[in-house]
């Protein structure tokens, strides 16, 4: 790894670039283990709806920082495929929430587990610490764009 400050950040930058090109990819791989027409940004937002759930389309744009357009038919379509579910929120009559639905949330669990064993089998030969000391400086890393 390069001493100069400049070319250290140069670096850093490139492998930052590798690695998002190869997590878009993994996501790919994991958008069709659940479902297979699924695509990553709706694997996304499935993600996203399982944490929060229930969660107001509202709350689901902001969460994602997006149009809420392209989130809405993203549900849509996600309700059809049967993964989704929407329901009248009783506190705000004008709000949605949404839930994912038993299938949503076992063929989501599926894909989780894929990844985690990807991940597992990509750090095989890291020791605990190392794998600890990376979530660590990830997880920083994760911190300033908040």
């Amino acid at each position: 790894m390069a001493t100069d400050p400049n070319a250290a950040l140069e670096n850093l930058e490139h492998e930052l670039v590798t690695l998002a090109r190869r997590l878009r990819g993994l996501q790919r791989t994991l958008s069709e283990e659940a479902h297979p027409d699924l695509e990553p940004a709706q694997y996304a937002l499935l993600n996203h709806v399982e944490e929060l759930a229930p969660v107001r389309m509202a709350d689901l744009v902001a969460a994602l920082e997006v149009d809420k357009g392209p989130v809405s038919r993203a549900c849509a379509r996600l309700e059809e495929q049967g993964l989704l579910k929407r329901a009248a929120d009783k506190s705000d009559a004008r709000a949605t929430l949404l839930t994912l639905t038993a299938t949503g949330k076992r063929k989501l669990a599926a894909a989780k587990k894929k990844r985690s064993k990807v991940v597992e089998d990509l750090l095989k030969d890291w020791s605990p610490a190392q794998v600890k000391s990376f979530a660590t400086q990830v997880s920083k890393f994760n911190k300033v764009f908040n």
